[in-house]
């Protein structure tokens, strides 16, 4: 009779390490500042910005690139004095703001 021999312990570490790095791939946003969004609408000539949501999972199927690892949603004054709301796109380490209107 033939028994089913279980995994040995060796490959513990290795899916472990998977998923750690599957974790920090997917969540990184969570970590994302709302304070990059701010200023990049800051540079872009709005103002009253106001941050009302913050989504970091799936954000590629969601308006932004898929390098991006949060968005920012956010209801502000644009340069031409009218209210908007806008997305800004961001990364979590070296990547600046992109503004997107919906």
């Amino acid at each position: 009779m033939y028994r089913y021999r279980y995994r040995s312990a060796a490959s513990l570490p290795y899916l472990l390490i998977a998923l750690v790095v599957l974790s920090i791939w997917t969540g990184r946003g969570v970590i994302a500042s709302p304070d990059v969004a701010i200023r990049t609408l800051a540079a872009q000539g709005f103002s009253n910005v106001q941050i009302v949501d913050h989504t970091w999972f799936a954000v590629g199927f969601r308006g932004c690139d898929e390098k991006d690892a949060a968005r920012f949603t956010a209801r502000a004054t644009n340069a031409a004095g009218r209210p908007a709301e806008v997305y800004v796109c961001t990364g979590v380490f070296f990547k600046g703001g992109t503004v997107r209107v919906q």
